[in-house]
């Protein structure tokens, strides 16, 4: 009876003790840790963005290595899922819900197997004197009882981001390997699929002296004509089919992404280029040193023992009209190659 009566007051203890935590413990956690990593915020993003690169420094996968990772849609892009089924980690799933280029992602994160729950993750990037900071946030939020668990999993997951940042910081240094340029400026380069793209172009061979004004008097009417339509247009481009350095003049468009089967109107032709093997690098800076990008990306060619196939693409990802920073302008130069 005595053993009983000690055995019941150990039980009530207990009890007390987890009913105690269960009102102590915060329903809500928050994670937040961070790393700054000597690379442009270009790759420091690839590396992040991209499922598979993701998958390599993310400590999960390193966990439990028998695990099975999946990913739907397009890798890197919006509404791309990162699934995974394994004994150690259970069952889940991550996918991208906004991505503003080499600047933020936001993340839903899923957990299916042992306990359902759903958390909020976010990494935001920053780039000065060519190195990145990176935030990595997460957010979740449990029910009474379960609330108990975030008394043991915010230590566990600060080691983890911890590690994991340490992981990409590692990835994304030696990565770090663009080609010599004019200017001595590191570009990286890297290979990708262009895909098949309408373009709604004004096309003319100009001076070299006048591509800025070229461009912007013949953007302006590109987007009107493109409202006129009621078309959607892309992101800006320059297209240069040709580079004659001893006539000083180039074969040129001024042109603008529209819906596949867009017809030719007044003030403008349409240009279809096919899906192709492409090299490109990411450029931040002004204008007036775009020079290094291209550079960079024809030696990358040349190393391969490819030919460059025409024409070459400026894509003006940043508007200056609402950027003012030029060192924070991004322009993705573009070569086909076969």
């Amino acid at each position: 009876m005595k053993v009983l009566k000690t055995l019941a007051w150990i039980i009530g203890i207990i009890l007390f003790i987890i009913i105690v935590l269960i009102l102590a413990a915060p329903s809500n956690l928050h994670v937040e840790r961070s790393i700054e990593i000597n690379a442009p915020a270009t790759l420091v993003w690839d590396d992040i963005v991209k499922f598979e690169k993701y998958n390599k420094w993310n400590t999960w996968k390193q966990m439990d290595p028998t695990a099975e990772f999946t990913i739907s849609g397009e890798d890197g892009t919006l509404g791309a899922t990162n699934s995974w089924h394994g004994k150690k980690i259970g069952e889940g799933r991550l996918q991208h819900l906004e991505l503003i280029p080499y600047q933020s992602i936001v993340q839903k994160l899923t957990f299916i197997k042992p306990v359902a729950a759903e958390s909020d993750v976010n990494f935001y990037l920053t780039e000065a004197a060519g190195k990145t900071k990176v935030v990595w946030s997460f957010n979740t939020h449990y029910d009474r009882p379960y609330n108990i668990m975030i008394l043991f999993m915010k230590g566990a997951l600060e080691k983890d981001f911890d590690q994991g940042l340490n992981n990409l910081k590692s990835m994304a240094e030696a990565e770090v390997k663009g080609p010599g340029t004019p200017n001595g400026i590191d570009v990286t380069v890297k290979e990708m699929d262009y895909p098949a793209t309408t373009y709604a172009a004004i096309r003319k061979t100009v001076p070299i002296s006048r591509i800025t004004d070229y461009y912007r008097e013949n953007m302006e009417t590109l987007r009107k004509r493109a409202q006129e339509s009621k078309l959607q247009p892309g992101v800006p481009c320059s297209l240069f089919f040709s580079w004659d350095m001893k006539l000083q003049q180039t074969d040129m468009a001024s042109a603008i992404p529209v819906p596949e089967g867009t017809r030719a109107a007044g003030g403008f032709e349409i240009i279809n280029l096919p899906t192709s093997k492409a090299a490109y690098a990411d450029f931040y800076g002004p204008y007036s040193k775009i020079a290094d990008a291209h550079v960079a990306v024809r030696n990358f060619i040349k190393d391969r023992n490819r030919t460059i196939v025409p024409p070459a693409i400026e894509m003006y990802v940043t508007d200056p009209e609402t950027e003012k920073d030029s060192s924070k302008w991004l322009t993705k130069v573009i070569y086909f190659m076969k």
